[in-house]
């Protein structure tokens, strides 16, 4: 995907959340008993991807663990807030056992990498995720999902708003303690 590409579907996605905003949403769960925005499956949810950084962010590594997963590209700016705030999660709640990683769409790891630079992000990145994202039935970035330690999708926030952090540390601390 080349830059004006990416410009354009992310200006594209950037506006579609402008005009129907974070309390438009639909939030869904497999806590909740919906039909989940993802793949209701551990083989659907399952991906294997280069890292930015080099080697494969495989999501068998992190097997029997919860983890975090945000869809993004390097120029969306709800990408931009969602990054830091991730990055404050995977700090605090690392420790206890979550994990946290991002998959950029984009075909190169350049944005990734400059993602991960720009923002002081240091949870594993990977690029070329485009497949995975229609997996998950992403419909725009960021797209935030927390899997739980099945990799059972457990919470999903589409989009991000520094008012979905308290859900979000709600979501983390029941997952991390088996609820």
């Amino acid at each position: 995907m080349n830059k004006l590409s990416l410009t354009l579907l992310t200006l594209a996605f950037t506006f579609a959340f402008a005009y129907f905003g974070p309390a438009g949403l639909d939030l869904t769960s497999s806590r909740s008993g919906g039909d989940a925005a993802a793949a209701d499956s551990a083989d659907a949810a399952y991906f294997r991807l280069p890292a930015a950084n080099g080697g494969e962010l495989d999501l068998a590594s992190y097997s029997g663990k919860p983890v975090m997963v945000m869809f993004f590209t390097e120029t969306c700016p709800y990408c931009r807030k969602a990054g830091p705030a991730l990055e404050k999660l995977s700090k605090e709640y690392g420790a206890k056992g979550l994990n946290v990683v991002g998959i950029s769409i984009e075909d190169a790891p350049e944005g990734p990498l400059n993602f991960a630079r720009d923002l002081a992000v240091s949870f594993p990145l990977a690029y070329g995720g485009m497949e995975v994202y229609r997996r998950y039935r992403a419909q725009g970035v960021p797209y935030i999902y927390l899997l739980d330690r099945g990799h059972k999708l457990y919470d999903v926030w589409e989009g991000y708003d520094e008012s979905y952090d308290p859900a979000m540390r709600t979501s983390v601390e029941a997952v991390l303690s088996g609820k």
